[in-house]
C-alpha cells in the first residue's frame, strides 16, 4: 500500500469525510519544543516522513536529515532506509500503516498525536511493545497544537528494544 492510496479514504482508522487536503500543520514553536525533548546527536540521521511546511524538518538540530512528503511525490511508506529518529505529526487516516512502517525503519519514533490514537487499540499497543516500548508520553492540550479537536494530544517516544518504564508527564 502506498501512503496516498489510503490517505483520506475513510478507512477504519479515519473519519469518512476526511479528505486528502485535511492537513493539520504543527505550529513551529510546538515542533521546536518537541524536538528539544530528545537527545539527537550530530551523527544521527533524522527523517521527517511528512514534512508539510517544515515545522519539524527545519528545526532538527545539526544532524543528517531527510524528508518525505506525499504532496511532493515522496511517499514515506516506500522509504526503505533505516534512520535513528523519526519526529513528526503523522497523518491520522493511515495512522496504523504509518506507525508500523516507522517502527520498522527507525530506532526512535516520536509522534505528536491525539493520545487515543495510540492507546485505544490493543493491536497498536502490541505493535509498539513487540518492537520495544514507550519511553515517554508528554501530554498537551490539542488546541495548543492547533489541532481542531478537544482530545488530549501527546508527544509519544517509542524506542526499538526499549524495556524500561514509561515516563508520563505534562508538556510544560
Amino acid at each position: 500500500m502506498s501512503l496516498h492510496e489510503g490517505f483520506g479514504s475513510g478507512n477504519k482508522d479515519s473519519t469518512p469525510d476526511l479528505k486528502p487536503n485535511d492537513l493539520v500543520m504543527t505550529p513551529v514553536n510546538i515542533a521546536q519544543e518537541m524536538i528539544g525533548f530528545y537527545e539527537i546527536e550530530p551523527h544521527h540521521h533524522v527523517l521527517d516522513p511528512c514534512k508539510g511546511d517544515g515545522a519539524f524538518y527545519d528545526n532538527y538540530p545539526e544532524c543528517t536529515k531527510s524528508w518525505c512528503e506525499i504532496t511532493e511525490g515522496v511517499d514515506f511508506l516506500k522509504w526503505n532506509k533505516t534512520v535513528d529518529w523519526i519526529i513528526t505529526n503523522p497523518p491520522y487516516s493511515v495512522f496504523e500503516d504509518f506507525l508500523r512502517h516507522a517502527l520498522k525503519i527507525a530506532d526512535n519514533v516520536c509522534f505528536l498525536v491525539p493520545l487515543a490514537k495510540v492507546v485505544s487499540s490493543l493491536r497498536r499497543i502490541d505493535m509498539i511493545l513487540d518492537n520495544g516500548g514507550i519511553v515517554s508520553i508528554r501530554t498537551i492540550g490539542a488546541s495548543r497544537c492547533g489541532f481542531p479537536f478537544g482530545f488530549p494530544a501527546a508527544a509519544i517516544h517509542m524506542k526499538r528494544n526499549y524495556k524500561g518504564r514509561t515516563k508520563i508527564e505534562k508538556w510544560r
